[in-house]
Parts: structure tokens; C-alpha cells; sequence
């Protein structure tokens, strides 16, 4: 039976440690959780040894300059991040995928605000703490979604290339440490949502066709036929939201924008159903949130951790919850990963503004 959720707020030099359970003394909050350089669009991935390795991102205020080329590594054992290896190129919203060999795959990516996107891929050795070439990808890719499937091979689909949106998938494989193409999708999509389905099959959701031309529709990969078969459709066209597998086998549709202004962020969420293929709506969001491609968690129990904006919610059996407000600026584009404990690591992002923060935050659901 699960826990009665309780939350227990420390706050030190300005940094939250959330949670705990009720009976149980709170983990210690660092004095002054934050990364060595503020970002956001940057991604957060949980390697195996516990550590979470942050990527690139955003590195100057408005995104206006070079992406980052650095990466750093949280270790919950000390509450510290320190400084990572670095990147072969910059990296602004690429993908980074954790391997089942213990590595993780960062493909694609904007080294720079007007520059176009990369062709290119990287892996991370936590045997070497380096990170490695991972070959050509077919295309410059950015804006895309990347799937480790069952198997451990990884499903990159869509995106954009820097003048049109893309309908073509591939298939990374460690073992062979090679892409290969696979089916592309039913038609071009980018800035979408992607989630594993416990039958091992892909759901990809919403996101944008071409510039401005927001999708309401969905398609399923089966990679036992390398197919693609369309789905059912969402509530609304939008993009800018994440997707999150659930234990039922369906997922979840967190968020988005039905357009680009400030009063079409989306509190809604929707659930899909695998077995009749269509989606329904599902549980109201504590406040709007969108830019969350990175910021959706998925704990080993089932729960879900929805980070972004100025606080955090949980999903589980069908309902939401506020968790609790984070201190500090709004979070757009931010990155959250698992730690081993089942709290979760929340890190960067940028407000309104595109202020950037290098602050950090720890939260128990």
C-alpha cells in the first residue's frame, strides 16, 4: 500500500530540499544547491551508479549565444554537482538517453541560437567518464524525440532540420554502435511528445507539422514490424508537451501550448488507452505548463513527477497532486531525473524572460 504522501520544506540559501515521509527526519539540504552554469534546454539523465548527468543547454540569457559544451554530475551521496567531461560540439535541445549498458546516447541538438541543427551524436562511458563519437545521424535533427526501446536500441523520430520539420525515424543500436534508418512517420513532426507503452510499442503526440501548423493527431511505432500506424487524435492541436508512460499501459499527455501566447498554456491533461486507441481527458494540472519535453518523470512505482513553472504535481491512480512550490524563478525548459532514493532531481531553466537560473532543486513526492 502506498505511503501517505507528507511533505517536509527545508530551506537553505535559497534552495528546497521537499519531502518527507510522515514520521521520518527530512534529508539534509546542501547549503546552495546549484549547477556551476546556469541553463535550460539542457537534459538531465540518471546513470547507474546514482549520479545524474546534465548536458549542454542554453548557456546565455535569451538563449542568445553558443549553446553549452560542458556537462556536470549531481551525486546525491554528497548533495554536490561537479564538473563533467566535455561535449565534442555544443548542445542546446538535443536528447539524451540512458543506455542499458550503463552509457548515455545525446543525439542532435542547436549549437547555437541561429545556427542550424547538428548531424551529429555522442556517447557518454561512465568507464571513461569521456564522452565518444556515436556516428552520423541521417539528418540534422533537433526538436526531435528519442525512445530506448525494449530491446535497448533507442528510436530517434522527427524534428527539424532548420528549415523543415522531418517525418524520418532511425534506430540507434550499442551493440553496433551504428544508426540505421527506420519507418518514417505519417507525416512530418516536431516539438511532439513521446512515451514507451508497456507492450513495447512507441506513442508519439501532438507537436507541429511546420512552423505554426500545430498537430492534434498521434501514431504508434511497432518496432517488432518497424511500422507506424495512426492513433487517435488529442483534445486540441499543440505542441511543447511531454508524454509518460503508466502502468496500465496507456500514458499520460502533460500540458502544451495550442498557440504561441501566454494564454494558450495548458493545464489539461489527457490519457491514452491502448486498447481502444483513443484518448480522454484526464486530471487538471495545478497551473499551466509547457516546454516540459525533459521535465516529466516516471518513478519505478508508477507515479509521475511533473516539474516546470513554479512548482511540481504528481499523477498516480488517476488524480494530481500538488506537491509543492519551488522557490526561486518560473522553469521553462528545465530537466528532472530520478535519484536512486526516489526523490527527484530538478535542475535550471529559464522564466518569462529567458532569465536563466543555475539553481537546482531536490523534492521527495
Amino acid at each position: 500500500m502506498r505511503r501517505p504522501l507528507a511533505m517536509c520544506l527545508i530551506l537553505t540559501a535559497g534552495v528546497l530540499s521537499a519531502g518527507c515521509s510522515a514520521g521520518e527526519p527530512p534529508p539534509p539540504a546542501p547549503p546552495g544547491l546549484s549547477m556551476a552554469v546556469a541553463r535550460a534546454s539542457h537534459t538531465a539523465t540518471p546513470l547507474r551508479d546514482g549520479r545524474v548527468l546534465v548536458v549542454g543547454g542554453c548557456v546565455v540569457d535569451h538563449c542568445d549565444g553558443t549553446a553549452g559544451a560542458d556537462s556536470e554530475l549531481y551525486d546525491p551521496a554528497t548533495g554536490r554537482f561537479a564538473p563533467g567531461p566535455p561535449l565534442a560540439v555544443p548542445r542546446a535541445g538535443h536528447t539524451a538517453t540512458a543506455l542499458a549498458g550503463g552509457g548515455v546516447l545525446v543525439v542532435g541538438g542547436f549549437s547555437g541560437e541561429r545556427l542550424p541543427p547538428l548531424a551529429s551524436a555522442e556517447v557518454y562511458d561512465p568507464a571513461t567518464g569521456r564522452f565518444a563519437d556515436a556516428g552520423a545521424v541521417s539528418a540534422r535533427r533537433a526538436e526531435h524525440t528519442a525512445t530506448r526501446l525494449q530491446d535497448g536500441r533507442v528510436l530517434i523520430a522527427g524534428g527539424a532540420d532548420g528549415t523543415n520539420v522531418l517525418a524520418g525515424a532511425e534506430i540507434y543500436d550499442p551493440a553496433s554502435g551504428r544508426f540505421t534508418a527506420a519507418a518514417a512517420l505519417p507525416g512530418p513532426r516536431s516539438l511532439h511528445g513521446a512515451a514507451l507503452l508497456a507492450d513495447g510499442r512507441v506513442l508519439v503526440a501532438g507537436g507541429q507539422s511546420a512552423r505554426g501548423t500545430l498537430l492534434d493527431t498521434a501514431a504508434i511505432y511497432d518496432p517488432a514490424s518497424d511500422s507506424w500506424a495512426e492513433a487517435g487524435r488529442l483534445d486540441a492541436p499543440k505542441y511543447k508537451l511531454a508524454l509518460a508512460g503508466l502502468p496500465d499501459g496507456g500514458a499520460l499527455v502533460v500540458g502544451g501550448q495550442t498557440a504561441d501566447e501566454r494564454q494558450a498554456r495548458l493545464t489539461r491533461t489527457e490519457r491514452f488507452d491502448p486498447r481502444t486507441g483513443a484518448f480522454r481527458a484526464g486530471p487538471v494540472m495545478s497551473e499551466p505548463r509547457y516546454k516540459i519535453s525533459d521535465a516529466v518523470v516516471t518513478l519505478t512505482d508508477g507515479r509521475v513527477v511533473i516539474a516546470g513553472g513554479s512548482g511540481v504535481d504528481t499523477y498516480a491512480g488517476g488524480a494530481l497532486r500538488r506537491l509543492t512550490t519551488v522557490p526561486g524563478p518560473e522553469r521553462q525548459f528545465p530537466a528532472a531525473a530520478a535519484l536512486p532514493d526516489g526523490r527527484v532531481l530538478i535542475t535550471g531553466g529559464y522564466d518569462d524572460r529567458t532569465f536563466l537560473t543555475a539553481t537546482a532543486v531536490v523534492v521527495r513526492p
